[in-house]
């Protein structure tokens, strides 16, 4: 079975490619504010290196936020765009269980205006996740820290794609009414 993974909630477009749960190939690039024109051009890629057209792909998954909400509607449309040509199932995901594939840590997501979309994990278990200005961020982390920690001045640690993409098979939730989904949106109090 055929999978793809697409996620554009953040300053990166990640396009994962797998074969019955196992990673094969994919994109993981900085896409500020060029998401939109990458996208496709790199999706119609990575297919072609594997012999594949859309028709060929059975199952998506696709990332709802939080994040930035145009970043995420880039990709809800193609998914709503193939779910159109096709009958492939979709499962969607929350962009903290793809950028933190471990029992435990934080994640970081610029939100500009010195914010974050936060989401803090421990034992497994999201003990927060929202929106907190950098000040209210560093009084509540747990190490190791990913995506823009660099907002509070600390390193975050690397995730390969293919762990970022298999972990995602096991943290989302199949979605009956594709036309319907919309981003995730996250507001600060």
């Amino acid at each position: 079975m055929w999978q793809l993974v697409i996620n554009t909630s953040h300053k990166h477009l990640s396009l994962g490619l797998l074969k019955n749960n196992l990673f094969l190939d994919g994109y993981h690039e900085e896409a500020f504010k060029t998401q939109s024109e990458m996208i496709l051009p790199r999706l119609k890629q990575l297919l072609e290196n594997h012999q594949l057209t859309p028709m060929d792909i059975h199952q998506v998954y696709v990332g709802l936020g939080p994040g930035s909400y145009t970043g995420v509607r880039i990709g809800l449309t193609v998914v709503k765009t193939l779910a159109l040509v096709s009958s492939i199932e979709v499962s969607t995901f929350n962009s903290f269980d793809f950028f933190l594939p471990l029992e435990s840590g934080t994640v970081l997501l610029d939100a500009r205006s010195s914010r974050a979309y936060v989401g803090i994990k421990s034992d497994s278990i999201w003990h927060f996740q929202g929106i907190l200005t950098l000040d209210e961020v560093k009084e509540r982390l747990i190490e190791p820290y990913f995506q823009d920690a660099q907002l509070i001045d600390m390193k975050a640690m690397e995730v390969s794609l293919s762990k970022m993409c298999e972990n995602i098979v096991h943290h989302s939730e199949r979605c009956n009414d594709v036309h319907a989904l919309e981003p995730l949106y996250i507001k600060a109090l």
